[in-house]
């Protein structure tokens, strides 16, 4: 589980990072116009946030489940 939670959130900073790229370098889709270049860097934008959220509650899931595993006493 904390491995996902890792790559969800390295998934998520390569996205929103490509995208401040590319709106740095004014970079867009050929032929479309602004408006559209905009809203598709504000939905990537916002997939991102998605996937940082989505890696910092499964890793919060992660240490849960490890905190309750070292609190139970152990089999006999």
């Amino acid at each position: 589980m904390r491995r996902l939670s890792q790559l969800l959130m390295i998934a998520g900073a390569v996205l929103g990072g490509s995208v401040a790229v590319t709106m740095f370098a004014h970079l867009g889709l050929p032929g479309a116009s602004w408006l559209v270049n905009v809203a598709l860097a504000k939905l990537t934008l916002i997939a991102a946030g998605g996937l940082f959220a989505g890696g910092a509650v499964a890793g919060r899931i992660a240490h849960r489940q490890e905190q309750r595993r070292l609190a139970s006493p152990p089999a006999v």
